[in-house]
């Protein structure tokens, strides 16, 4: 299968800012709006949140499930990764990982669900696809990164080629491909690949903030407009550009929403179960839910039966909050 790259997807509403602000930020009638909605934000009681998601098209499941919080009170990004193989009840089919929303519920179905589930208000969403991906970061010149040890992964049937030498080096769009792909090598699978997306996402903060100006802001808004699908308006998105061209890297946080991979007894399968009380205070404490709001009121990720899942959702996760300038 062909997985859609969760960096892109997370990145992209960043990106996609920054070149919004950079094209449209010196046009009068954009610059009024969106010092309208950057007053907005600034006045907000709670974060801006997005919905990021990819879908794989081979399979039709969702490969990327985040949310994204600008939060300009407390003057912060905060990328949160859903694991794709996250239990929930959103669908009465006997497919229970969250990817199936794709073909389920649809991208403005699992908005839906989500907020009802999680207790956030989610205010936009937004996809990217795999060549817009690879555009990006050749565009930008690609992206420096240093890798602990190479990795080599070989895949023909996928069409999955991946060798990547130790040290550090700059990758272009198809490189950063192999790198945010592979998760075989790592013991714990998927979660061991949402790592070392996380470092491959700082080091792309760190080359936007670097390199997106005004001689290259034109193509990376070509390659967007092609790839990108969002809901997001133009005002809106030149002021939430303005806060990300200003966000510190140690402002930029990443964390995987607390939980734990566990096998199915039955079937076998391999699923991903949130903390209920973790995640419940991760939301509360980064994405605007108050702690008056119910999480998970139906028990839609909380197995009926499995005493291993419930184990897990009703005990605490310590969740690893991490920033960029620490990946970095």
């Amino acid at each position: 299968k062909y997985l859609l790259i969760a960096t892109a997807l997370t990145f992209a509403v960043i990106l996609a800012t920054v070149v919004a602000t950079l094209i449209f930020g010196n046009r009068e009638g954009e610059r009024q709006q969106s010092d309208s909605a950057t007053e907005s934000f600034k006045g907000a009681d709670k974060p801006y949140c997005i919905l990021v998601t990819g879908e794989d098209k081979v399979s039709g499941l969702y490969d990327v499930i985040m949310l994204v919080s600008v939060d300009t009170r407390n003057e912060r990004i905060c990328v949160m990764q859903i694991p794709r193989d996250t239990y929930a009840e959103y669908t009465d089919r006997s497919y229970k990982k969250l990817n199936g929303a794709a073909n389920a519920l649809g991208a403005d179905g699992l908005r839906g669900f989500l907020e009802q589930s999680l207790g956030v208000i989610i205010d936009g969403y937004l996809t990217l696809d795999l060549a817009a991906f690879r555009n990006i970061i050749d565009t930008l010149g690609g992206v420096e990164i240093e890798l602990e040890k190479a990795i080599r992964y070989t895949d023909a049937e996928q069409g999955l080629f991946i060798d990547l030498p130790s040290g550090k080096q700059v990758l272009d769009g198809e490189k950063a491909e192999m790198l945010v792909r592979y998760r075989k090598g790592y013991a714990d699978g998927d979660i061991g690949r949402l790592g070392a997306q996380k470092r491959f996402l700082a080091a792309l903060f760190a080359t936007l903030k670097q390199k997106v100006n005004s001689d290259n802001a034109y193509p990376l808004a070509e390659t967007l407009l092609d790839g990108l699908d969002t809901d997001i308006g133009i005002a809106t998105a030149v002021a939430l550009g303005l806060e990300a061209l200003t966000t510190e890297s140690e402002r930029l946080i990443f964390v995987t929403a607390p939980g734990e991979q566990i096998v199915a007894e039955k079937s076998g399968a391999s699923y991903y179960v949130l903390s209920a009380a973790s995640t419940d205070s991760l939301l509360c404490e980064y994405f605007g839910k108050s702690e008056e709001q119910s999480f998970d009121e139906s028990l839609a990720f909380r197995h009926p039966s499995y005493e291993g899942f419930i184990s897990i959702y009703e005990s605490a996760r310590e969740p690893l909050i991490v920033s960029a300038k620490e990946l970095q």
